[in-house]
Order: C-alpha cells, then sequence, then structure tokens
C-alpha cells in the first residue's frame, strides 16, 4: 500500500532547501520496479514506511517523504521545470529532476540524477544523492528490505564529476584533512567511493562567502530603541512550539530557529532570508555582542559537514532567545558558558544599526 500525503503540490512545512542545475532541464520518464513498502530507521528506530523503487539496479526513494522525515518539511514543487525546494530551518536545497548538480545552501554538490515519474507524477532520489543531499548515510538492506539512515553522515560517496576540492568545500573542512582520515597518498578518487568525513569539531563553517549584505528593509524602522522592540517582540513568542522546517504561516504556534528570527525582525520592518544559513550571509560580523545581534551555531547531531544550524538573538546580559528544538521558543542565561552552546558557536551578525 502505497503511502499518501494531502496536498502534494502545495507548499509543505520544512527548513532547508535543496536545489539543482542541470544542463538539459528535461525530465527522466523512469522504467521501473516497484519494491514493497520498506520500513525506515533513522540511527537504529523504526521512524516510518516508505515506498522504494528499483531502476537499473539502483534504489531509489521519493522525495517528499524522504524529506519529511529527515526533517524537510517545507517543500515547494516548480511544475513547471519538475523542481524541489526543500527546506530544514538551516538550508535550502533544490534539485531538479535529471539534474546532475543540486544547490545545498550557496553551494553547488554533484548528485545521480533523480527520476520522476509519470505513473506517480512525483520525484524519485536515488539513494547516493539522498546521501549527499541531506547529509546522511542512506543504505537498503536487501535482508529485510529496509532503508537504513545514519545521520549525520559519516561517509560521502564519491559522484560524477567529484574532486577532494569540491568535496572538502561542501563539508567544509580541506584536502589535507580529507587525504589523512582516509589514507589516500594522492588526489586520485572514483566514483562510488566511499570517503569517511572528518571527525566532528574537525571540519566547521566559518562564514559564509557573502558576508555583508544588507538586510531588506519593508519599512523603516524606527531608530529608537530598536534592539529593545526586537527583544519586546521576541519574549510575545515564548513557549511556542519547535518544527523542523515550520513556515510562517504555522506561527506563532510553532517555529524553527530561523523562521523565528525572519518573523521577529519582520515584525519590526526587516527582512530576513529564511533560513539560518543564509541569515548568517547578512550584517557585519562582530566579536562585541550587542542586544539584537543575530548569533549562529553549528549543530554536530544533525549535520557533519560544521555548517550554520542554528540562529538566536541576544538579548544582552549574556542572554540569548531562540526558537530551540528541544524547548520551543525559550531565554538561554549565559549562553557562550552553557557547555553546549559555547561548543557550538560559531560567529555573530549586527543586522541592525
Amino acid at each position: 500500500m502505497r503511502l499518501k500525503i494531502n496536498g502534494l503540490y502545495l507548499v509543505l512545512s520544512l527548513s532547508l532547501v535543496f536545489s539543482t542545475l542541470v544542463s538539459n532541464p528535461s525530465v527522466v520518464d523512469a522504467q521501473f520496479k516497484q519494491i514493497p513498502t520498506a520500513g525506515v530507521y533513522v540511527n537504529g528506530k523504526l521512524v516510518n514506511g516508505i515506498n522504494p523503487i528499483q531502476n537499473n539496479g539502483d534504489y531509489y526513494v521519493p522525495i517528499i517523504y524522504i524529506s519529511k522525515i529527515l526533517g524537510y518539511n517545507h517543500i515547494i514543487f516548480e511544475e513547471d521545470t519538475k523542481t524541489y525546494q526543500l527546506t530544514d530551518g538551516s538550508t535550502m536545497i533544490r534539485v531538479t529532476m535529471g539534474g546532475t548538480r543540486a544547490k545545498r545552501g550557496d553551494g553547488y554538490i554533484n548528485i545521480k540524477p533523480p527520476l520522476w515519474t509519470d505513473l506517480d507524477k512525483t520525484g524519485y532520489l536515488p539513494l547516493s544523492s539522498a546521501s549527499v543531499l541531506f547529509n546522511a548515510d542512506i543504505t537498503f538492506q536487501k535482508s529485510d528490505g529496509s532503508i537504513r539512515i545514519t545521520t549525520p553522515a559519516n561517509f560521502h560517496l564519491v559522484q560524477k564529476g567529484d574532486t577532494l576540492w569540491r568535496i572538502a568545500k561542501a563539508y567544509h573542512t580541506n584536502i589535507e584533512l580529507l587525504r589523512a582520515v582516509n589514507d589516500l597518498t594522492s588526489n586520485t578518487i572514483y566514483i562510488g567511493q566511499k570517503l569517511k568525513l572528518p571527525p566532528k569539531g574537525q571540519a566547521q563553517e566559518r562564514e559564509p562567502e557573502k558576508e555583508h549584505q544588507e538586510p531588506k528593509i519593508i519599512k523603516q524602522p524606527s531608530q529608537t530603541n530598536i534592539a529593545d522592540k526586537l527583544i519586546s517582540e521576541a519574549k510575545k513568542y515564548i513557549g511556542a512550539t519547535y518544527k523542523f522546517g515550520a513556515t510562517l504561516a504555522e506561527a506563532p504556534n510553532k517555529f524553527d530557529c530561523s523562521s523565528y528570527t525572519m518573523l521577529v525582525f519582520l515584525n519590526n520592518g526587516i527582512e530576513l532570508p529564511r533560513v539560518s544559513r543564509d541569515q548568517a550571509s547578512i550584517g557585519t560580523t562582530v566579536s562585541k555582542l550587542q542586544k539584537g545581534d543575530l548569533m549562529f551555531f553549528t549543530t554536530p547531531d544533525l549535520y557533519s559537514d560544521g555548517r550554520v544550524g542554528h540562529v538566536g538573538i541576544y538579548m544582552g546580559n549574556g542572554s540569548m532567545i531562540h526558537a530551540s528544538s528541544s524547548k520551543g521558543v525559550t531565554i538561554t542565561e549565559n549562553v557562550l558558558q552553557n557547555p553546549y552552546w559555547s561548543k557550538n558557536y560559531l560567529f555573530s551578525k549586527r543586522v541592525i544599526k
């Protein structure tokens, strides 16, 4: 029995977006074999079921279902180009049917082309491509017909067009470290090769390349106590629950970290990008924090590539207000002395003058 989700072509809730560039944007109509419903195990725990297909010996999973299982709940489907845009609150990914490159955040990743099936009117990702895009190890277990997912990823499966330089850039590490953890004596790699990723803490994003973009002003905010107004607005939503990839339509009851900061600033006349990774490209880097600054963190339990994974608003006096995945909208006092947050702190940006 096939899984169903109402509103297949509507905007769904997610917080990361995938984007694929294609040299030939033609849709692939796959001749495939249907596989019985597979149990999906994430880090050893059965969380859902999914209907894979098999094409030329490779296993594929429906994009919408695998996205939602992994927390990419905000999904937009563009019918004219057969492109899916996915968001988990940290990163946006766009992937186009038949494409061999996907955009993750502001970078591009080589993938095996996803397929479009006219029978289901939906897109399917090869497991190797899903692994690369979602920063997870995803395999099909023939012994019990299950899909096994380990997140964050421990390996990168080399795709056509990959180089050590491209892989190092995608995972915010360097060629020397990749060679060292894989005992490589040269830069030569092969399609299908499994490369170990550097241990947690050795891959870390410092700052997005587009560092000093200015925020978009919707209405000119009052320069009088603008920081106080931001914090006052932020406090209104204390107690709201957390949802990966929550949309603004779900506010004020549900947020992810970046939809929360986006709404707080929007209600003060300042438009921020949708996800934390893109919000990190706005404003000016600061070392001495002031009330209203955005604080950015990595999330090693979710991402092995050291990317920006969380954002909060500095309140002054060492405190941060943010949408926490465990507590919802909450205040963390002495944030940079907190054992978890201090260890995963990346940098802060000043958006308001």
